[in-house]
């Protein structure tokens, strides 16, 4: 990382959901330089949309102890479904500092909900296409 200073706030879990900083995502993500990527095991459709992804960031991709970590992530569903597209079908995760022995500090988690029958690639590719178009806002 640049030796700029930034005021890093971790998100907060309330129940299922997190609160997460969007100026302390936006500072990371500016000064940054290198990215590691997690995707479910054998998904190289996600790792390639999430390496050009970062790569349109500007950032190099590393396989860890990167500045920033996306980690792409199918969440566990439980309970009962009760009606249209309200269930959480892929989250992307962005961790500060992480390595392959520290978790490092949750700053963003971006979801994606819908139809329980999503196929998981289309979940996987809409979570990201949000986060980016979220990222260019930025």
């Amino acid at each position: 990382m640049a030796q700029t200073q930034i005021d890093v706030h971790a998100c907060t879990q309330q129940g299922n959901a997190y609160n997460c900083d969007r100026s302390s995502l936006e500072a990371l993500l500016q000064t940054a330089k290198t990215i590691s990527i997690q995707v479910p095991l054998h998904d190289t459709a996600s790792l390639k949309q999430l390496q050009r992804l970062a790569t349109a960031l500007g950032k190099t991709v590393q396989p860890e102890s990167a500045d920033l970590t996306f980690v792409l992530a199918k969440p566990e569903q439980d309970g009962v479904y009760f009606g249209p597209s309200d269930r959480k079908l892929a989250t992307l995760l962005i961790y500060y500092k992480a390595s392959p022995s520290n978790p490092g500090q949750l700053i963003w988690a971006e979801s994606y909900s819908g139809q329980p029958d999503t196929p998981w690639p289309t979940a996987a590719h809409a979570v990201i296409e949000q986060f980016r178009k979220n990222a260019k806002r930025s």
